[in-house]
């Protein structure tokens, strides 16, 4: 077992697709032949039940078709103007009918139901007449107002009565012999005729005598019209009227009794179908179908095993399919497995490559549909993964380069060197307190200065806005006023490090370098729905235009003008930390003061008051 586990793991990858697909081919295709072979008989067998019930279908569609025809051509003669004149009559019976009163009565009939090999003969009958041909034998002219015949006639008042088959001779000669082309079947109904005069229907007096007409067909018509559903060996029909009788059955028909009453009013209720019955130890399938004109059922028994001999057999022929399918499914395993392998392995160098920092690598399409989309995502991955690379390593380079600018510019030695000369005045001309209270906001802002750049809290911020600012004021005494107008809520979120101080020093740089006194600078800070918005407004000479658009551009060149560094630092790392969206505005006329905008987006500190990165 391990023997065999060991040379299954060091199979290669399409090796096992192949074997596995021609495994589970061979696998699928023995459960499929065995059910196959099981089944297949079984479903060539119903559609061979179904072709033999098409062909009894076929049968009595005929058969309906014939004899609904009869039923139309009764309707019609019942407006025939030769036999309403000639049967409208008191003296019908008194009359001495002759043979060519017969053969005009005969033609007649013959106009409305043409002879035909099933239609035996075709009779008006009175009480003292029979109208008509009698072909092959004698029916007699008088007293068929005797037979049974004439009675259900005169009963069928609106439509035909269909009377099963019957020994013609017997319902005349009690000593007929009784042979098959003897046996009819009959459709008989009371004629009322009428006819048509200025649209106004006239019907016969109700004192005269109306005939009754007698349609015979000959039994073999059923035969000749359900032959071709017997084309199974041994196989047989009976035909049953609604009341469980024998109409008719085929000469290799077996006891019609053993057919049961309740499967013949169940055959007939449903009108048509299959089954599988047993009668006397055999099992055979009954195809049945019911005749619409009469209601009568005809049912074909076929001999299972005769029906299934006609089938081929299945057993080779699934045989010889599944080693085809095997053969076949050998060469397409291998062709499929190598389709899948091949762009595997490329796939695979190409990670391994990625991997070891080769984001450029570039993997042709091959392979099927599925596989062409996975190298196609790969290669689009490694594309994007280089793109981020150089992306972010080029705005990190940026970011870090304007922190540095920003640091420097806090640590500019001139802003130093003054800042002590001031803290050197003073600690001459005042007392100590005042000179505490310098070096104490000297110390904060060194010691905010000194930590890491990036996002800090605003609160720790302005903190050092406020400690430039009274250090800035004590150097230039009584000469500007600083106002803050800012909502508590701004406080807990984080702005770039040293956003606001550079035009706070801008302002007292230019703006107010021609003031003595009366320099006012206001700051304010609010959120509204676009995001934070701070301004720093002076009252100071102001820009024109020009110097807002120089002022404002962000130059790559690390030698661009002094004058405005802090101002694009600010900008530009505000740009890249939030977007093109966001960043400084500048609105101002000269002599009439400079408002400062700067937008930033709503950004929570991670924590309190503390320092985010």
């Amino acid at each position: 077992m391990r023997r065999v586990k060991a040379f299954l793991f060091h199979m290669s990858l399409r090796t096992r697709l192949t074997l596995s697909f021609i495994a589970m081919t061979v696998l699928s295709l023995a459960v499929m032949a065995v059910g196959y072979n099981v089944k297949s008989s079984d479903v060539i067998l119903k559609n061979a039940s179904e072709t033999s019930l098409g062909l009894v279908r076929m049968g009595n569609q005929s058969l309906d078709s014939s004899l609904a025809r009869v039923e139309q051509s009764a309707i019609n003669m019942h407006l025939d103007q030769d036999l309403f004149q000639f049967f409208n009559t008191d003296n019908l019976r008194s009359r001495d009918f002759t043979i060519d009163s017969d053969r005009k009565i005969t033609r007649i009939l013959q106009k409305y139901f043409p002879t035909s090999e099933d239609m035996f003969s075709v009779n008006l009958v009175t009480r003292d007449y029979t109208f008509g041909e009698t072909p092959s034998f004698w029916i007699p002219k008088k007293d068929y107002f005797l037979s049974k015949i004439y009675k259900i006639g005169t009963e069928s008042l609106s439509s035909i009565t269909w009377i099963p088959t019957y020994n013609l001779l017997e319902q005349f000669y009690s000593t007929a012999p009784s042979e098959k082309d003897q046996y009819v079947f009959t459709a008989t109904r009371l004629m009322n005729f009428a006819i048509v005069r200025n649209n106004i229907l006239i019907q016969m007096k109700k004192s005269i005598e109306r005939p009754i007409l007698v349609v015979n067909f000959q039994e073999f018509m059923f035969q000749r019209a359900l032959e071709e559903s017997l084309n199974v060996e041994g196989s047989y029909y009976h035909m049953y009227t609604r009341e469980g009788a024998v109409l008719s059955s085929s000469e290799l028909a077996g006891d019609p009794a053993e057919v049961s009453r309740e499967w013949i009013a169940r055959a007939i209720s449903k009108k048509s179908g299959t089954e599988y019955i047993t009668l006397g130890g055999q099992k055979l399938v009954v195809c049945f179908d019911t005749i619409k004109t009469t209601g009568w059922l005809t049912a074909v028994f076929i001999p299972y095993k005769n029906l299934k001999r006609t089938l081929p057999d299945m057993f080779e022929y699934t045989l010889y399919s599944v080693l085809i399918i095997t053969l076949i499914s050998v060469v397409v395993a291998a062709i499929l497995s190598g389709r899948i392998t091949m762009p595997l392995i490329k796939l695979l160098r190409g990670i391994n490559r990625s991997g070891d920092g080769h984001f450029n690598t570039w993997i042709e399409s091959a392979g099927t549909r599925e596989l062409n989309i996975i190298i196609h995502k790969f290669n689009q991955m490694n594309e994007s993964i280089y793109t981020l690379i150089e992306e972010n390593y080029k705005a990190k380079m940026k970011e870090l380069e304007a922190e540095l600018k920003a640091l420097n510019f806090q640590f500019n030695p001139h802003f130093l060197y003054n800042t002590l000369n001031i803290i050197n005045y003073l600690a001459i001309e005042n007392k100590q307190s005042l000179i505490s209270k310098m070096l104490v906001e000297l110390s904060e802002m060194l010691e905010y200065t000194a930590k890491s750049p990036g996002k800090v809290v605003f609160f720790e911020d302005l903190n050092y806005l406020k400690n430039y600012v009274f250090i800035m004021s004590r150097r230039f005494e009584d000469k500007f006023a600083v106002t803050y107008e800012i909502e508590p809520e701004l406080e807990r979120h984080s702005v770039p490090k040293f956003f606001l101080q550079p035009f706070i020093e801008n302002a007292l740089v230019h703006a107010l370098e021609d003031k003595e006194q009366g320099g006012l600078i206001h700051v304010t800070g609010k959120i509204d729905q676009t995001g934070r918005i701070f301004t720093v407004t002076d009252n100071g000479k102001g820009m024109s235009l020009e110097t807002i658009a120089r002022v404002l551009k962000i130059h790559e060149d690390t030698d661009a003008a002094a004058v405005s560094i802090g101002i694009q630092n600010v900008n530009q790392r505000i740009k890249l930390l939030y977007g093109p969206g966001y960043g400084v505005d500048i609105r101002s006329k000269l002599n009439e003061g400079t408002t400062v905008i700067l937008r930033l987006p709503l950004d929570i500190a991670e924590s309190g008051r503390g320092h985010t990165e």
